[in-house]
């Protein structure tokens, strides 16, 4: 039986934060969204400690995981407008 060690491995970036500009787009309809404590983790700073340089959280109305399937017009134009800015 194969037992999990992803902790092992991740064990090195505990606490780690992403260092660049950041933009989180997420579905309205996304099950990890949903979690209990996910939108407040996202909304009320939690997630900020860890991307300290989130520009912006988008929650993308009618959608749920595959926003990039679900409205690619939308999806494209949020990216690029990030991009756009350097």
């Amino acid at each position: 039986m194969l037992s999990c060690r992803t902790w092992e491995l991740t064990a090195p970036w505990t606490g780690a934060q992403v260092m660049v500009p950041a933009k989180h787009i997420v579905g309205e309809f996304d099950l990890v969204y949903n979690m209990p404590g996910a939108k407040d983790f996202i909304h009320k700073g939690e997630f900020q400690k860890y991307v300290p340089l989130l520009q912006e959280v988008v929650v993308m109305e009618g959608t749920a995981h595959f926003i990039n399937e679900e409205k690619p017009d939308e999806i494209n134009n949020h990216i690029y407008q990030f991009f756009k800015q350097f």
